[in-house]
């Protein structure tokens, strides 16, 4: 009889010669460091605190010399930028392979009938008014309205810490609709029963029809276009994972619906990420964020060029290419845009919370 294991090996195999050959040597071949990041995973030189927790002091999940590959001398465990989400997310091989491709825009690793070469993306087309900020794959607000209805505000310890840590006042979390999810086995069941397995997989909020992405406690902020939820960021708090969206759908401008708010020529931050750009409207300042440079949409500079535009990268090599990315389009279409530096390994939640703590 076949063990788990060996049936689960023999099912790699299998996943492995549906997909693309170029495709997966893509796949294979990202900077481990970038994916490390994208999985929330936070790298310093080639190092980092092992995703299965047993780190005390020093770090022992190490990036290959090749910079594709990756390595834990505390537990073992091996392999190239799939097997990390593989191991991170959850995923199986296919679904691993599946979220790379989303985030990076390489392709369809298993398309029906033929394969699809690895080629850069057409742009989508250029929209005019901020109201089309979020435009694309929306996903499914009629669910992720109804999910973020049912969830309560912030009251759990462990949430407020998060908040308190972070420098994001309750009143602020309140007013954008932050809220906490306590428990995801409960919450898939009452999914499953309104809307269905499969509607619930296609909006992105599982991969395997069975449950919901992520497991135990965890704060939802929502993304919100007219009162409609159109996008949700995962705030894990328990187990190896940080922040999760769901799987295929366009990241969206976060705190999009401020554009509509302001006149031509005002400060606007560019956050990168969510805590920051709540620190920042805590802060009376008016700000958005973008999850990351490979979240940015190049449409988006013409709904952001009529303000005077203020980037706040985090303070390590992930902020490094988010300010490569806005300098590099903003300044195609001949626009300035400043920048706040922050201390190496910090990001403006950081900085806040010190102040506050001062």
């Amino acid at each position: 009889m076949m063990t788990s294991a060996g049936k689960l090996d023999r099912d790699r195999q299998v996943a492995r010669r549906r997909i693309d050959g170029t495709i997966l040597d893509a796949l294979r071949n990202l900077p481990t460091a970038d994916v490390a990041l994208a999985l929330g995973i936070k790298v310093r030189g080639n190092k980092a605190m092992c995703f299965n927790g047993h780190d005390r002091q020093s770090p022992s999940f190490t990036i290959g010399k090749n910079k594709i590959s990756w390595k834990c001398y505390g537990c073992g465990e091996y392999g190239d930028s799939i097997a990390l989400v593989e191991k991170i997310l959850g995923f199986d091989f296919k679904a691993a392979c599946d979220w790379l491709c989303d985030r990076y825009g390489i392709g369809t690793p298993y398309a029906r009938g033929k394969s699809r070469r690895v080629s850069a993306q057409k742009p989508p087309p250029i929209h005019s008014s901020a109201s089309d900020t979020n435009s694309g794959t929306l996903g499914d607000p009629e669910i992720y309205s109804w999910l973020v209805s049912r969830c309560g505000p912030v009251t759990d310890p462990r949430g407020l810490a998060y908040l308190k840590s972070h420098g994001i006042p309750q009143s602020i979390a309140a007013a954008f609709g932050v809220v906490e999810l306590r428990n995801t086995t409960r919450a898939y069941a009452s999914l499953k029963s309104n809307w269905g397995a499969d509607r619930i997989k296609k909006c992105g909020l599982s991969s395997n029809g069975r449950s919901l992405l992520w497991r135990g406690y965890c704060l939802i902020f929502p993304f919100k276009t007219d009162s409609q939820v159109t996008y949700l960021q995962i705030r894990c708090l328990e187990g190896n994972m940080k922040f999760v969206g769901p799987i295929g759908i366009e990241k969206p401008i976060y705190n999009s619906e401020r554009l509509n708010k302001m006149p031509r020529n005002q400060p606007l931050h560019i956050c990168e990420g969510i805590p920051d750009t709540l620190v920042l409207e805590g802060r009376g300042l008016a700000a958005i964020g973008i999850l990351g440079a490979n979240s940015f949409r190049r449409e988006w500079v013409d709904v952001l060029i009529p303000f005077d535009l203020v980037g706040v990268p985090d303070g390590d090599d992930g902020g490094k290419r988010f300010r490569q990315c806005l300098t590099k389009e903003f300044h195609a279409r001949s626009k300035s845009i400043r920048f706040v530096v922050l201390p190496d390994g910090e990001d403006a939640c950081d900085v806040v919370s010190k102040v506050n703590d001062a």
